[in-house]
């Protein structure tokens, strides 16, 4: 009877070493993992540290600062909202002194108007001509509205960019290939985005300073994604999230994401975004100027007579970055200068600009002033 109470005691004995023995193993085990956590943590910082001393690095001299412009225009709207030269608070401040004697429902109802207003117009600018789609293509078709909202794009088979549809020479539809569009400062929004669909072989986009450019645009690049090169977003109403859908473009060099909203978690998420990115893509966030001051201006062409027209220097150079080291040296991604040389990306010129005025859409004062009336309603009546 004394032996076997022994062994069960011993056996308990035992079985509580096990168990002690297990938990020293799951203490050992969390504290194995909260010290792998920190060794992951300490490498995100080191990796966040890196691309923060790439950043200040980048900020080189130009290569090329004949490339910067003075361009003062309130096409675009870079530094005011809407081109209104009141600061926000003191339009919301009106708001508030507003709704206490305005009939708030009226200008509900104004303001739905100016949303549906701000949606259909620029829309309308987008939708494309369907005979010219039918009869020569969709690049063609493309082409057209780039024209229409006052960018400009260049062939694969041309020696220079196009912004005036008479200066095309291209007569066949199979020579009619897009190789780069600047929609710079356009009201290009998802509608235009969606005229993307068939074409093939875009290399460079730049939607610098778009206002209407959002996470949805983003979503209709997948048609140029096999072969897009450069991509300049800076400027656009792109967020974080949006970013994602960068994962899809295997051969992009160089990203611009300077002048988004919300800079610091910009550069925070920088490690993350670098991880879905290409190997040696140059991600370009600090460039503070507008993308009006960046352009060179593009050879004269003859409306109807080709021996007129202005021979360039190195045309098959451009976007070709072979032809341009042995002009140049190597090329400097980190310097946007050099990004604008390789492709040798036009000024806004008057005609472009006078489009774009033309087809820019102004929120009307009954429109905008009901805007801060509804962003009253957040705070506090005054009395």
């Amino acid at each position: 009877m004394k032996k076997s109470a022994v062994k069960v005691v011993a056996n308990d004995f035992a079985y509580c070493g096990v168990a002690m023995t297990a938990h020293q193993r799951n203490k050992s085990a969390e504290l194995e993992d909260a010290k792998n956590e920190e060794d992951t943590v300490s490498d995100i910082v080191s990796d966040y540290d890196k691309v923060q001393s790439s950043i200040t690095e980048a900020k080189v001299e130009p290569q090329f600062p004949d490339l910067i412009n003075t361009y003062e225009s309130r096409v675009g709207f870079p530094k005011t909202d809407q081109g209104s030269l009141l600061p926000e608070k003191w339009w919301i401040g009106l708001g508030r002194f507003c709704r206490l004697f305005v009939n708030i429902e009226r200008y509900d109802n104004a303001w739905e108007n100016s949303v549906q207003y701000l949606y259909f117009k620029p829309s309308r600018w987008q939708q494309g001509d369907p005979v010219l789609l039918e009869k020569h293509g969709p690049e063609w078709a493309l082409g057209y509205i780039v024209l229409r909202l006052g960018g400009a794009f260049k062939l694969q088979t041309d020696d220079r960019w196009i912004e005036n549809a008479r200066l095309i020479r291209t007569q066949t539809k199979k020579d009619f290939t897009l190789e780069a569009i600047d929609l710079r400062g356009s009201i290009i929004n998802e509608v235009g985005m969606s005229k993307f669909q068939n074409v093939g072989y875009v290399r460079y986009l730049n939607f610098a300073d778009c206002q209407l450019f959002n996470n949805l645009c983003m979503t209709k690049l997948h048609p140029v994604a096999d072969t897009l090169e450069f991509l300049d977003i800076s400027g656009t109403k792109v967020t974080p999230e949006g970013l994602s859908y960068l994962r899809i473009f295997p051969r992009l060099k160089w990203l611009n994401i300077s002048r988004l909203s919300n800079p610091e978690r910009m550069r925070k998420l920088l490690p993350y975004l670098l991880e879905i990115l290409p190997d040696g893509c140059v991600v370009l966030v600090d460039d503070e100027r507008h993308s009006f001051c960046y352009g060179s201006d593009i050879p004269f062409r003859h409306l109807t007579n080709p021996i007129k027209d202005h021979l360039i220097e190195g045309a098959d150079a451009i976007g070709d970055v072979t032809l341009f080291k042995e002009a140049y040296g190597e090329l400097q991604l980190q310097d946007i200068t050099s990004v604008y040389e390789l492709w040798k990306t036009p000024k806004i010129s008057k005609q472009r600009s006078s489009q774009m005025n033309a087809v820019q859409v102004k929120l009307p004062r009954i429109g905008k002033l009901a805007q801060y009336i509804r962003k009253a309603e957040k705070y506090p009546p005054l009395l």
